[in-house]
């Protein structure tokens, strides 16, 4: 088995320490074993140095230079002695121990040297500390002992030996131990880790096998435990994906099933405007097979489908518009952006990915469109002739009446009275009712142009602040009549706009009239401003609102606020979906907000872009 990193690095530590504190221990106990020594050798001479020169006097006075051989000779024999001489105070040196010749050295020191312990090195011979001590105060003489500092080195060098033997063996013991608990401990921690690694690579049906009641076999244990619990989620999760995946795949095989027979057409664009995906109905409406299409960019279907496309990847809203399809029929595609939404919020598909466009055949909804509106017109025309009539005779015979029947008759008579004002009050509702069902008449007749396409607008450069004024003119007496305030407030320097001046004007009537039908008290406000290159006008009242769930159907055809099976009718409930048309054919929107029981506003745009052509284009084309 292995040693472990870790373990080789605690060993190597452990080596490298040991080292270092064998290295100092050898450097300070030779470098104070050096130190002992020469002190010991510094006195030892000393004392032999003194005591020569104490004993020396008379023999030198007496000039007897073999007694004074005969003296220093003897020291020689003791330890770290190396030589002795004696010279007397005029330099001469009387007797000495060197064989055969006094070295060079020695004579160069013999005058320098007159006190005290020095260094010096004698060729050949090696190092030595010269100690000098005089006779008499140097008056006689003076004696040297040289002690010889190989001797110290010698001593200090065995005895470093000595302990390096012994620091060695005690490492080697250490080393052995060190090495025997390091890999007691690395083994049982080199199965870890290559259970670790098994658990890695998902083998959780592996074992180790540690038996140890420490630290080691604690964890052993527990990652143990650790691999069975994780091995069973994992089981569970195996099974439960498995079930999720063929859930998916039977789920994925049902809608594609569902869209490949849709009998609209559907078509999924990316957010380049390439087609990933289409079902069999794209390919009948288009006449194109699978493969001409997808990768394809979306604007082989043509140039609609291309705004439809780059409108829906630029708004979170519903985009719609009509479009051609083979053999002379006609379709509406409606196109919705793929957002980010529908995809968890750490994914990388994030962002407008694309669009899915519905395409439905209304070909045959045209034609009935067609039909209904060519019936609607006939009908219209048809009842407008003899409804003419029957208003001017209604209105001829109630003159009549009031100028010469009424005069005639006894008005004193209760009864002839009360059947004159019931005869007065149906005249009335006849004709009431009569120019109501003329109005009606004639708003059909516009919706029909407009939703066809044969009005003819008189586009020219008008001014918001005109048509504004003079739908407020034209309805000036019935805001006396409820005495309710008009406000007005209209942006200064308002550009001109190109648009048909009588057309808006009956615009602003509609909305300033629906205002004025279900507004009791208060004021009606009206305000235009410039917004984003358009021309944004506002209508607001304090009337009885719209509920909330009738905003969404305002604009329809013959829909009308409130219960009106209940109440009577206020209008024709044209006057809205005719605004709607105007508008929108001047290439602007018209919309409200609402708050039912404190009133209404209604907002509409014109661009400012200037509309090319004579006056009767049609804009609605």
């Amino acid at each position: 088995m292995r040693m472990s990193r870790l373990f080789q690095k605690t060993l190597i530590s452990i080596i490298f320490l040991f080292l270092i504190i064998f290295i100092t221990i050898s450097i300070f106990s030779g470098w104070h074993l050096y130190n002992n020594l020469t002190e010991e050798y510094k006195s030892k001479g000393t004392a032999i140095a003194s005591s020569i020169a104490s004993s020396s006097v008379e023999t030198i006075l007496n000039l007897d230079s073999a007694t004074v051989q005969a003296m220093i000779d003897q020291f020689l024999e003791i330890e770290g002695v190396s030589y002795v001489f004696v010279r007397d105070s005029s330099g001469q040196i009387i007797s000495h121990t060197f064989v055969p010749n006094i070295p060079q050295e020695i004579l160069e020191i013999s005058d320098a040297h007159k006190s005290g312990i020095k260094d010096i090195s004698i060729q050949g011979m090696g190092e030595f500390l010269d100690i000098v001590a005089p006779i008499t105060e140097g008056a006689i003489g003076f004696v040297h002992v040289g002690m010889n500092k190989n001797i110290i080195n010698k001593k200090m060098w065995t005895v470093i030996g000595s302990q390096i033997a012994l620091l060695s063996a005690i490492f080697a013991l250490s080393l052995f131990l060190a090495y025997f608990m390091v890999n007691k401990i690395s083994q049982p921690l080199n199965e870890l880790t290559e259970y670790a690694k098994k658990l890695l690579n998902h083998d959780f049906s592996a074992r180790v096998d540690i038996k140890s009641k420490d630290e080691i076999g604690l964890l052993a244990n527990t990652m143990q435990s650790m691999a069975n619990n994780i091995n069973e989620v994992f089981d569970r999760y195996e099974y439960a994906l498995k079930d999720a995946v063929l859930e998916l795949q039977n789920t994925l095989a049902y809608l594609t099933t569902i869209i490949d027979n849709m009998a609209d057409g559907l078509i999924v664009v990316d957010k380049d405007g390439i087609i990933n995906h289409i079902n069999s109905a794209v390919s009948d409406m288009f006449g194109l097979l699978e493969h001409e299409m997808i990768g394809k960019n979306i604007k082989i279907l043509g140039k609609n489908f291309v705004e439809l496309s780059t409108k829906s990847l630029a708004t979170e809203e519903i985009v719609t518009a009509e479009i051609n399809l083979t053999k002379n029929r006609f379709g509406k595609a409606v196109a919705k952006s793929i957002k980010k939404e529908y995809f968890a919020e750490d994914s990388e598909a994030k962002g407008i990915l694309g669009s899915v466009i519905l395409i439905r055949d209304i070909t045959q909804e045209k034609k009935v469109d067609k039909l209904k509106t060519e019936f609607i017109t006939i009908v219209s025309h048809e009842l407008r002739t003899p409804l003419t009539s029957i208003l001017g005779f209604v209105e001829m015979i109630e003159r009549k009446f009031k100028d010469t029947i009424i005069p005639n008759i006894d008005l004193n008579n209760q009864k002839i009275t009360k059947v004159i004002n019931k005869i007065e009050r149906n005249f009335d509702i006849i004709l009431s009712e009569g120019e109501r069902i003329t109005s009606l008449i004639s708003d059909i007749l516009d919706i029909s142009k407009l939703e066809s396409g044969t009005v003819k607008w008189n586009l020219e450069e008008i001014s918001i602040e005109d048509i504004i004024e003079n739908a407020y003119k034209a309805l000036s007496s019935l805001f006396e009549q409820k005495g309710l305030a008009f406000n007005l407030q209209i942006q200064p320097n308002l550009p001109k706009i190109n648009a048909d001046r009588e057309r808006l004007i009956q615009v602003m009537i509609n909305l300033f009239s629906n205002a004025l039908k279900f507004t009791e008290k208060g004021f009606i406000k009206c305000s235009a401003e410039l917004s984003n290159n358009e021309i944004l006008v506002k209508v607001q009242d304090t009337g009885i609102g719209i509920p909330e769930e009738e905003i969404d159907t305002i604009f329809e055809k013959f829909k009308q606020v409130g219960d009106i099976m209940r109440n009577k009718p206020k209008g024709t409930g044209l006057g809205l979906p005719i605004s709607k048309q105007i508008i929108e054919a001047h290439g602007g929107k018209i919309w409200v907000k609402s708050e039912y029981g404190k009133g209404s506003i209604f907002y509409f745009t014109i661009p400012l872009i200037k509309r090319e052509g004579n006056n009767n284009e049609n804009i609605n084309s």
